[in-house]
């Protein structure tokens, strides 16, 4: 297979999901115009539309329906590809699976259908989905696949939409369900059945099944083409099915994404640690704040924030814009685009070796749901929230990590070779970790690792570890957590009459337990949704007084600490050659600095001294990439403010580990030397300031 993409940074993707209507949609396209913008803006790989949502095929297509604005000029999009390739460029082909109105106002026996029995466009949608179950909507995809394949040269396709918008009951499903597994489909969300929790993992399944068959009919065609699915759906809650399934199907894994520089940072080491092939693909608009704001362009700074966030990971970015209806494009935001791209090209010949990651943040892509949630009707709205428990807490640990400059990566649950590369090993509040991967955590601490986990993580481990297993968790929702005098160390600022508050429960372990108690739960003088009558809880007629109705309070802006128990918070034991820290809720969730310097301190009590640290702002990102094998590190250094205009950084210090004193340090692209001073084991570096982004090079 051609490896064109280990060496594409600047990618670019025009939207063109435009109907046909009305008959100046799209009349005005123009390859050349087209070309034109895409070589002003310095892009080395466009991805290019042969068809869209709306299903319409942008080529002579044999099957389907060709859009009316291509008429008379067929080969008007094969004209671009020509273009492109003719100036050097790499083409990646956009195709739009499950998403496709034709193929669905066509053909009604392709439709997904909800569990009322509905279409999804029946509401008012604009969008028209189709079952990967469906035989009859796979042999058209194969068709299409055949036909544009042989029309179109490309060296890499990006199959849009990989994933289930909604959950299916349409025939396909309902035989496939009954002949795989058995019964009726269940339509009921509820985790705590199997039976429904059978049914997403054969969601997933499927899903995957579909994503193979797409890559597998393409490479038949193109064998030496790579191909990429939408993976942004990594990132979103169970109904899209999406767990490792679609990126073992992929080249390259990637996605779009839209929510700004802190979520970029997180998915950009999500996809690093989980693409088949280097570099992955963050993909991200250049509207603001996303595809709907169709003329609200992002500022230049932005748009080079997003652009260097991306290539400092060693990713590849695709920059989205979208066409407008008629056929024509803005000139200024290629013009804007072209100054990012340009100066990112500068600095491409130091994209070499691997991420540091001391830390790794754990992301299950089979545990984005909350499992405490309320059983729910399929479909419905109570059982479509898009409530992710471990992803805030994912999130907010890589939030605490960053800004307080401690390298780490994201690792997932089926690559357990990377558990070898970290040291301290973080499992954010993970809901119903499979016994595999409890059985690969548990490995890792028996030969050295350490671990930090918190709140649902595997009850299965707490009870290996700690010899007692949570029983449930506090009726209070607003809690505390009280350091014992061994734990105060590690809680800076609170003490135990003034202990750490969570709005959370804390998980309960009875019995006696293994290990040290670095601090206990307290919790408030009343349950705050209790209603007493008489001392006995319950909820009292609404004739009765006030003070028998209402619930019992002993400060009414907030729930104080009032109940110190023996229970513990957090605590720490030792596992093989390994230690574990256990918390009974979340503290990484809970996005308060003072709660951030608490995580902070029991991650450094675990590892360290890690590979760098530094007194930066806590808007500063610092990413180390070690090449052994060129002699080097190297340092990149982001601004990372989600502002048009961000503020510029002062000056501050930077120490790296290194076993002997470099050579040299210098800047990247310029190469000028920078001074330094070693000791200790490590290497100490002035930096004078940082505007949007800096590079660094240490040489061995």
């Amino acid at each position: 297979m051609s490896e064109w993409y280990a060496h594409s940074f600047r990618r670019n993707l025009v939207d063109m999901h435009i109907e046909d209507w009305d008959d100046e949609f799209l009349r005005q396209f123009d390859p050349e115009m087209y070309f034109r913008y895409l070589q002003s803006a310095h892009v080395a790989s466009p991805m290019i539309y042969i068809q869209s949502h709306v299903g319409y095929c942008y080529w002579p297509a044999k099957t389907g329906h060709v859009h009316r604005a291509f008429h008379g000029r067929e080969d008007a999009m094969k004209r671009l590809f020509d273009l492109c390739h003719g100036a050097g460029m790499q083409v990646i082909a956009y195709y739009s699976l499950i998403y496709n109105n034709w193929a669905y106002e066509t053909h009604p026996e392709w439709r997904m259908v909800s569990a009322s029995g509905q279409g999804s466009r029946e509401n008012g949608s604009r969008y028209g989905l189709c079952c990967p179950n469906s035989g009859g909507y796979r042999g058209f995809v194969r068709e299409q696949i055949e036909d544009f394949s042989r029309y179109f040269d490309f060296e890499s396709i990006f199959f849009d939409m990989t994933f289930w918008p909604m959950i299916c009951y349409c025939e396909s499903c309902t035989s496939r369900w009954s002949a795989e597994h058995g019964g009726d489909l269940p339509k009921v969300v509820n985790w705590t059945d199997l039976n429904w929790v059978e049914f997403q993992e054969k969601r997933q399944e499927w899903l995957g099944e579909f994503a193979s068959f797409a890559t597998g009919e393409l490479k038949k065609q193109k064998p030496g083409c790579s191909v990429e699915h939408q993976y942004s759906t990594a990132m979103h809650f169970w109904r899209f099915g999406v767990n490792e399934n679609v990126a073992r199907a992929s080249d390259y894994a990637g996605g779009d994404l839209y929510g700004g520089l802190a979520e970029q940072s997180f998915a950009c080491k999500l996809y690093y640690n989980a693409t088949p092939h280097q570099p992955f693909e963050y993909m991200t608009s250049r509207c603001y704040p996303n595809l709907e704001e169709h003329t609200t362009t992002k500022s230049t700074a932005l748009l080079s924030l997003s652009v260097m966030t991306t290539l400092f990971h060693h990713g590849a970015c695709v920059m989205i814009d979208a066409i407008d209806p008629r056929g024509t494009m803005d000139p200024r935001v290629y013009a804007r685009l072209g100054q990012a791209y340009s100066e990112a090209a500068r600095y491409e010949p130091a994209l070499t070796g691997d991420l540091v990651q001391d830390v790794g943040i754990y992301y299950d892509l089979n545990g984005k749901m909350d499992i405490e949630q309320a059983p729910a009707a399929a479909g419905s709205a109570e059982a479509e929230v898009p409530a992710q428990p471990h992803q805030v807490a994912a999130l907010g640990a890589a939030a605490v990590l960053r800004e307080r400059h401690i390298p780490f990566g994201v690792v997932n649950n089926w690559r357990y070779d990377l558990l070898k590369k970290i040291s301290v090993l973080v499992l954010p509040d993970v809901p119903m970790m499979g016994t595999e991967q409890m059985q690969a955590v548990a490995d890792y601490v028996k030969e050295g690792g350490k671990l930090y986990l918190s709140g649902h993580s595997a009850w299965d481990l707490v009870e290996k570890f700690f010899g007692s297993r949570p029983t449930g968790f506090t009726r209070e929702k607003i809690t505390y957590v009280a350091p014992t005098e061994l734990g105060e160390p590690l809680l800076p600022g609170f003490t135990r009459d003034y202990p750490m508050a969570l709005p959370y429960r804390q998980a309960l372990l009875d019995g006696k337990v293994r290990g040290e108690v670095l601090a206990t739960v307290t919790l408030p003088y009343t349950v705050p949704t209790d209603r007493h009558v008489a001392g006995a809880v319950q909820v009292a007629p609404a004739s009765a007084p006030p003070a028998e109705r209402n619930p019992r309070f002993a400060s009414i802006h907030s729930n104080p600490p009032g109940r110190q128990t023996q229970k513990p918070a957090i605590l720490r034991t030792t596992y093989g050659k390994g230690v574990v820290l256990w918390a009974a809720a979340p503290l990484e969730a809970a996005g308060r600095p003072p709660h951030g310097d608490v995580l902070a301190a029991l991650i450094r009590s675990l590892g360290g001294p890690f590979s760098f640290q530094s007194d930066a702002p806590d808007v500063v990102e610092l990413l180390l990439f070690s090449d052994a094998k060129a002699g080097r590190r190297t340092l990149g250094i982001l601004n990372l403010q989600d502002r048009f205009n961000p503020l510029p950084v002062g000056s501050f210090q930077v120490s790296i580990r290194m076993p002997r004193r470099p050579a040299q340090v210098r800047t990247v692209p310029e190469q000028e030397s920078l001074p330094f001073s070693y000791g200790d084991g490590q290497v100490s570096i002035g930096i004078s300031g940082v505007v949007l982004y800096r590079m660094l090079e240490i040489i061995d």
